[in-house]
This record gives C-alpha cells, sequence and structure tokens, in this order.
C-alpha cells in the first residue's frame, strides 16, 4: 500500500508545483516546455538502454497523439487554476475519468456497473458545483471561464483515454517508447508555443519545470508499480481521492486557498463520483 501513497503524493504534486509556479509569477510557458522534456530525455535514455531502437507503429501514433492533448491540456489548466485555485480544479481532473468511461462504452463495447453509472450521475451534478463556485478570487463564471473548465475536463478525459487506448493494444513492452513520443510530442506543443511569444528562460522557471518533469516522471512510475502489487480497483480510486484531499488541503492550509461553499460540496460529491467511476 506504500507505493499506492508514494504515487498519490508524486501526482498530488503536479497540481501544486503548477499554481505554486503561477503564485510566484514564473513563465508558465517555460515551465511546462521543461516539464516535458524532463520526462522525454528520461524515456529516450529508457529506450536506448533497452534497445528499443524500433517502435511499434501503434504505440507511435497513440504517443504522439496524446502527446499533443497532453500539450494542448497544460495550456488550457493554466486559466482554470488561475481563477479557481488547485482544489477545484483537482477535482474538475478527477472527473475527466468520466470521458474515458464514456468511451469505453462507445468504442470499446464494455459494459458499465450499476454503481458506475451512479458514479456517472453524481459527476454530472458535481461538475455544476465545482463550475459555479466563485473560487480563491472571488471571480464569478464568465462564458470563458466555463468553456476554458469544460475544454480542461474534456481535454484532460481524452489523456486519460490516450493511456487506455495503449493499454488495449497489448504493447506493454514498448511504454517507454510510448511515454517518450507521449512526452516528447507534448513538449513540441509547449515549444511552438514558446516560439511564439519568445520568452526568456530564467532559472527560477527552469527550476520549477525540471521539478514539474520529474514529479511526472514519477508519477507514472510509481503508478505503474502500484498496478504491479494491486488491482486497478484498488489503485484508482485511492489515487484519485487522494489527490483530491491532498490537494485541497495543501491549498486551504498553506496558501488559505478555500473554496467557497459550492465547490466544497462539489469537491465532496466528486471524491465519492471518482470512486465509483474507478470501480471496474
Amino acid at each position: 500500500m506504500l507505493v499506492v501513497l508514494v504515487a498519490m503524493v508524486f501526482m498530488s504534486a503536479f497540481g501544486l508545483i503548477v499554481r505554486r509556479s503561477q503564485r510566484a509569477g514564473h513563465d508558465m510557458i517555460v515551465v511546462g516546455l521543461v516539464n516535458y522534456l524532463v520526462p522525454a530525455i528520461f524515456y529516450g535514455i529508457w529506450c536506448i538502454s533497452a534497445g528499443l531502437w524500433t517502435c511499434d507503429p501503434r504505440a507511435a501514433l497513440i504517443g504522439v497523439l496524446g502527446g499533443i492533448v497532453y500539450g494542448v491540456g497544460f495550456l488550457t489548466l493554466l486559466g482554470p487554476m488561475q481563477w479557481r485555485g488547485v482544489g477545484i480544479v483537482s477535482a474538475i481532473l478527477g472527473l475527466s475519468v468520466l470521458v474515458p468511461v464514456v468511451l469505453s462504452l462507445v468504442v470499446w463495447h464494455e459494459s458499465l456497473l450499476p454503481i458506475q453509472t451512479a458514479g456517472v450521475l453524481l459527476a454530472l451534478g458535481a461538475l455544476p458545483l465545482l463550475g459555479l463556485d466563485e473560487g480563491t478570487g472571488g471571480a464569478r463564471l464568465t462564458l470563458r471561464m466555463a468553456l476554458m473548465m469544460v475544454g480542461l475536463f474534456l481535454i484532460n478525459g481524452g489523456a486519460m483515454a490516450a493511456q487506455k487506448w495503449f493499454h488495449t493494444t497489448g504493447l506493454s513492452e514498448q511504454r517507454p517508447a510510448f511515454l517518450l513520443y507521449l512526452f516528447g510530442t507534448a513538449g513540441v506543443v509547449l515549444a511552438v508555443t514558446w516560439l511564439a511569444n519568445r520568452r526568456p528562460f530564467t532559472p527560477k522557471s527552469v527550476g520549477w519545470g525540471a521539478a514539474l518533469g520529474c514529479s511526472n516522471m514519477m508519477a507514472a512510475l510509481t503508478l505503474l508499480a502500484a498496478l504491479d502489487r494491486l488491482p486497478g480497483l484498488v489503485v484508482f480510486p485511492v489515487v484519485q481521492v487522494g489527490i483530491l484531499i491532498l490537494c485541497t488541503l495543501f491549498a486551504v492550509v498553506v496558501w488559505r486557498e478555500k473554496p467557497g461553499r459550492l465547490g466544497l460540496i462539489g469537491i465532496g460529491v466528486a471524491c465519492v463520483a471518482v470512486t465509483l467511476l474507478n470501480l471496474s
């Protein structure tokens, strides 16, 4: 169970580092770019050391498509994180598991358990509560905010779906190559964005980007290690709900970023919904 807790901490660290970088005024495009370069270099070295000189076209395709979604998802994350704080955003990210659940029904023809149906209904109820909460800054919901939060929900769900898609191929031995394409492509998306702005690389923004990349990399490795030891039925609900609780508590205690009443109710409902949605 210890490895599950470690995975939870590293996955929680992602949202907290993003928010910390925002609060400190660091350039988030630079932070995001370095964040994806670190795991791309790591998995590149892994592929070379493992002799993975060639990659199955399916792994490469899913990695590239998933990487595009990852890169766009990071850019979409920044607005809602600024407006609503890490607690609300963590809940939205957790609820985005609804996207691969729906795709599993439509694309992979999997069946939905009654308990998952209850999770879907709770998720649909939690999302409006999270969106309507005025968050830490007291900003009222605008159309632009609503569209970006819906976009974040769908894009992060698409990132989860890419992992699910790769899992269905049975190419587990190709995972390092898949992750190389995934993080490398996401890095290209951020590099293109950086080129459009040409912002300077500062030691602090690079440092926080490297810390974010390490948390990204370690989260993936420890999650896989947890799945080697325990069934997904245990790992995913514990990790997802743990992220919600850890991020919310940290933001409230350390940064005084306390969601409003609607947000707190939404986070509570989201915890239950995420647990039910991950039961399969």
